[in-house]
């Protein structure tokens, strides 16, 4: 049975990091500081947020698709400092068939560090211990070398190629898709 209880909200940590909640409070300046990074969002697909404003926002949605259980984002942070450096989640969780999507991103100045490597174990390891998940899928643009990289080493198998498959930022993107079975 899929479990979908987010209350209280999963901490999770791994060697170097804290997996929390996002709050409008505490993490707005560095949703922002996230969200409005070109390098950051280079592959994501979305616009660059243009004020706190807008990081609020997408704070709020992110603690409403919590309330209503059909998706849940953790802000990474370092164990040594409470400062926002990336956010992960499950979204479009697909309740009947045990699936979710995941989505993943961190600020530059923390890349290649194997701190998203270690998020994404224990998030894995939450969605198929915890949530009871069969499968989860990974979206990625095909351009980000360093993404598929990531989904490789955690076992993930690339399921397809998607041309022109979403209409972004005024044009049509490819998707690579992978998934990944509960072992």
């Amino acid at each position: 049975m899929l479990i979908l209880n987010f209350n209280p909200f999963p901490l999770l940590e791994t060697g170097r990091t804290k997996l929390h909640a996002l709050s409008v409070t505490d993490h707005a300046e560095g949703m922002y500081l996230l969200r409005s990074n070109p390098e950051a969002m280079k592959f994501i697909g979305k616009p660059l947020l243009g004020s706190i404003a807008e990081a609020r926002e997408i704070i709020e949605l992110y603690n409403r698709n919590l309330r209503e259980c059909i998706g849940i984002t953790w802000g990474i942070s370092l164990k040594t400092s409470p400062g926002l450096i990336g956010s992960i989640g499950f979204h479009k969780l697909d309740i009947f068939n045990h699936r979710a999507e995941i989505g993943y991103m961190l600020h530059p100045d923390y890349w290649n560090k194997g701190l998203m490597t270690e998020a994404i174990r224990k998030v894995l390891d939450y969605g198929f211990n915890e949530m009871y998940l069969h499968s989860i899928e990974a979206r990625i643009n095909p351009e980000n070398d360093v993404s598929r990289k990531i989904l490789l080493r955690q076992n993930f198998i690339k399921e397809g190629y998607f041309r022109e498959s979403y209409y972004e930022n005024r044009k049509y993107l490819d998707t690579e898709v992978y998934s990944l079975l509960k072992k």
